[in-house]
């Protein structure tokens, strides 16, 4: 199996967070006072992105049988 091509535009964005975090919603969009919303999926600017997404993708590669080196 090869490998041609990987949408790097969306690539933190698939992954899962492996935490509960919170956010507040950006101007223009609004929600009782008080009230946030639980994020389910990584973002750009979270410092977990990287390494969630290499994981994410580490455990894509070998369900299809790639296996890392060392």
């Amino acid at each position: 199996m090869a490998l041609k091509h990987w949408d790097i535009t969306g690539a933190f964005m698939t992954a899962n967070i492996d935490a509960d975090i919170y956010m507040d919603l950006p101007p223009g969009y609004h929600l009782p006072p008080g009230k946030t919303i639980k994020l389910q999926k990584s973002l750009y600017w979270l410092r977990q992105s990287p390494g969630l997404f290499h994981y994410t993708l580490e455990v894509w590669l070998v369900n299809y049988g790639f296996t890392p080196v060392n």
